[in-house]
């Protein structure tokens, strides 16, 4: 494989070296390998996700397209000074989402789509979103006759038409409306909040009246790849696992869990590259609601749950087991103060100027979560007409459990404080506003399985525990009335519950 990297790439460097733009170098390379068309996706593909720059000095090339030493023993090509070069373009890749989908993960998507479908041997297969084409080649192997794709990126389109000279491809908005086909297969460019673009935010709210709030572009594009399938058609998507558990992807996940019957439901899986873990769907379309794979948890067991995630971890009963623990719990945040710790720099700021490593007038102590967890702390000037979010001291300076909020995929860290240390916005902060709730009884919550089996069953698996999120851990109705039960007696759960909420919290 790397040497068909290598091929690609020499067949880049002398169209650029004979004057060729980017566009045409690409081409260039993907015509060098075009006779194994998984190579020009991947190939080819990733110089397509480069831009063009000029050798200042002697340089070499690895196999990540890396610049090195001539000498180095990972360089594949010597590039001279002053000859013009690819380089991986990381910034444009993440802000339109563009990362290729390996060669397995793409057949296995378009044999599940095809599987999903109830009408017979598909004719008509799209990509919305195709890029240098790794869905095409695929639904061009599994015998699909009619294969269209569209892509606003015109020079990943023509290294996907160089892979598969037989589909019909086309630059072209993937949210644009077109005909119905048999199959739509596809991995939609999976875009952040912070990363998009304000006019097409505005657009796509006008057009999609129920996006709420932060949503990744992926939520949109996926809602519109399914009204591009005829009924009894299928659909196969790589999605972020994110969005098929955390909140601004719900209503999408209703909506889809009662119209449309899921035939393929895994996850997460790796995805090369992208620092993001994937899911793999497929559905029919207009055949729901229908149990979901693997386990087969109904439908209306599903959507009972204001989050609707889909989750293939879920198992018959879950539900059930949640709205149990439920009936016999408050929230967290109706006995407690939950905020999260202070934001000390000014906007656009560093709070750096406003620590010091010794005590002094107007000074506190401060620690982030790091420092906190670590037994650790600095001085902080607390100026809050200067600070983003100051806070009000009570909320530090009283009794407080303090929780890392940045949990990754660690368990829930929490410790009760008695110093009053000021914690940063790294850290959640959760005081007491109920005599008959203690501190010792919250810690218990917070670091409980119950609460984050809870949590990834209604919210979703969440790497980072928010004010909201714990404000919802449960609370044992119990323990408000005096007793003082260990928690899950206080809930009623037996030994068999809390086996299956221990293996729920588990990544």
């Amino acid at each position: 494989m790397g040497l068909r990297l290598i091929e690609a790439l020499n067949a880049y460097l002398r169209a650029a070296t004979r004057g060729a733009d980017h566009h045409d170098a690409v081409v260039a390379a993907a015509e060098g390998v075009a006779r194994r068309p998984w190579d020009v996706v991947h190939k080819a593909g990733l110089l397509a996700r480069c831009h063009r720059r000029v050798a200042e000095s002697d340089l070499a090339l690895n196999r990540g397209l890396l610049t090195v030493k001539p000498t180095s023993r990972t360089a594949i090509v010597r590039i001279d000074k002053g000859q013009p070069f690819p380089v991986i373009d990381d910034g444009g890749r993440r802000i339109r989402g563009a990362f290729d989908t390996p060669v397995d993960m793409a057949r296995l998507v378009v044999t599940a789509a095809i599987r999903s479908s109830d009408n017979g041997r598909p004719t008509t297969g799209l990509d919305p979103a195709c890029g240098t084409g790794a869905f095409i080649v695929a639904m061009v192997e599994a015998g699909i006759p009619e294969v269209y794709g569209t892509d606003l990126d015109r020079t990943a389109l023509a290294v996907a038409q160089i892979a598969a000279p037989r589909a019909r491809l086309v630059i072209e908005d993937a949210l644009k409306h077109g005909p119905l086909v048999d199959v739509l297969c596809g991995n939609p460019p999976f875009v952040p909040p912070e990363r998009q673009d304000k006019l097409l935010r505005a657009e796509l709210r006008r057009r999609f009246p129920w996006l709420k709030g932060r949503f990744d572009l992926v939520i949109p594009f996926a809602a519109s790849a399914a009204e591009r399938v005829r009924p009894g058609g299928g659909l196969g998507l790589v999605l972020p696992a994110a969005a098929m558990v955390q909140p601004y992807g719900a209503v999408l996940r209703r909506r889809w869990v009662q119209r449309h019957r899921f035939t393929e439901l895994s996850g997460p899986h790796p995805f090369p590259g992208a620092a993001v873990e994937v899911m793999i769907i497929a559905m029919c379309i207009g055949d729901g609601p229908a149990p979901l794979p693997a386990f087969g948890l109904p439908a209306e067991d599903l959507l009972r749950l204001t989050n609707v995630p889909l989750s293939p971890k879920l198992q018959p009963g879950d539900i059930e087991l949640i709205e149990k623990i439920r009936q016999r719990s408050t929230t967290l945040g109706v006995l407690a103060l939950v905020d999260t710790g202070v934001v000390a720099h000014s906007p656009g700021g560093s709070k750096e100027r406003l620590l010091h490593d010794e005590p002094g007038p107007g000074r506190v102590p401060y620690a982030d979560a790091r420092g906190f967890f670590a037994g650790q702390h600095r001085w902080l000037e607390y100026l809050p007409a200067q600070m983003h979010r100051a806070k009000s001291p009570d909320m530090f300076e009283r009794p407080k459990i303090v929780i890392q909020r940045l949990r990754g995929q660690s368990p829930v860290r929490a410790a009760i404080d008695r110093t009053g240390v000021y914690v940063g916005h790294t850290c959640t902060v959760v005081q007491s506003t109920d005599k008959r709730a203690t501190l010792e009884q919250i810690l218990e919550v917070v670091q409980s399985p119950v609460s984050d089996a809870v949590t990834r069953v209604e919210r979703g698996s969440r790497l980072d525990l928010y004010p909201r999120d714990v404000a919802a851990f449960p609370f044992p109705l119990a323990w408000l009335a005096g007793s003082d039960a260990p928690l899950p007696v206080a809930l009623g759960l037996t030994a068999d519950d809390m086996n299956r909420l221990s293996e729920m919290a588990q990544r």
